[in-house]
């Protein structure tokens, strides 16, 4: 087939089997972002055009939420106070968060395919409000802006491919989300990477948020497989 909006988070729940092994739920952040690229480079390999992941802020963030609880009673049946505790246990989460990102960029652009290739993985982000959503979005904009290489040489990487989704309401100045767009910005000055895709302005596109809170997420080359339909009617034109 070609081209793909992948429902990773969908995979992941309860488990699934891929190639006659069968992978348990991940229980942690650190087992989420290697279970998702295996995953990835395995069913991206078996296709022509792009791969999607969409939301990936959202799909993480669930998995932080587990290393999170895990690194905080540890440390509380350790003795140290619940402000201590929540302290450390952020910081494992930061790393955790940066460890994987880079696991990404490093898989994705040096893994190749069975025809010999790179598969073309486009990844959107940027709505998650919760703790873990927002800190994981600004440190995967910080990754990506540092690059990948030797240490004085770093260069950013082609993939996976980012697009930022864009809520004027969330990502506005004072809004919930500026944070996360001001590291968007910032990572796209100096990379040219996020892509932004404005879900309330106007369009095809911002007419499905606007009216289902639906986000359908662009392929890498930056099209849209189809139109949305929701109970029965087509939203936009």
């Amino acid at each position: 087939m070609n081209c793909c909006l992948f429902r990773i988070g969908t995979v992941l729940k309860d488990g699934f089997e891929m190639a006659n092994v069968w992978y348990n739920e991940p229980k942690t952040l650190k087992t989420a972002f290697d279970v998702i690229s295996d995953v990835v480079l395995s069913a991206a390999s078996q296709q022509y055009g792009g791969f999607t992941i969409p939301q990936v802020d959202k799909i993480l963030s669930y998995y932080a939420e587990k290393s999170y609880k895990r690194y905080y009673d540890e440390y509380i049946e350790l003795g140290l106070s619940p402000e201590k505790a929540d302290s450390i246990a952020e910081q494992k989460i930061m790393e955790d968060y940066k460890q994987g990102f880079q696991g990404w960029e490093y898989k994705f652009n040096t893994v190749s395919s069975s025809r010999g290739d790179y598969p073309f993985i486009t990844v959107t982000s940027g709505l998650d409000t919760s703790r873990w959503g927002q800190l994981g979005n600004k440190i995967m904009y910080q990754v990506h802006q540092k690059g990948q290489g030797k240490p004085g040489f770093e260069k950013p990487v082609l993939f996976p491919k980012y697009v930022f989704l864009y809520d004027k309401e969330l990502h506005g100045p004072g809004k919930e989300l500026y944070g996360v767009f001001e590291a968007g910005q910032a990572c796209s000055q100096k990379t040219m990477y996020p892509d932004w895709l404005s879900l309330t302005g106007e369009g095809y596109v911002p007419s499905m948020y606007k009216q289902y809170k639906a986000v359908v997420s662009p392929m890498g080359c930056r099209a849209f497989l189809s139109n949305y339909y929701e109970k029965g009617g087509q939203s936009g034109p």
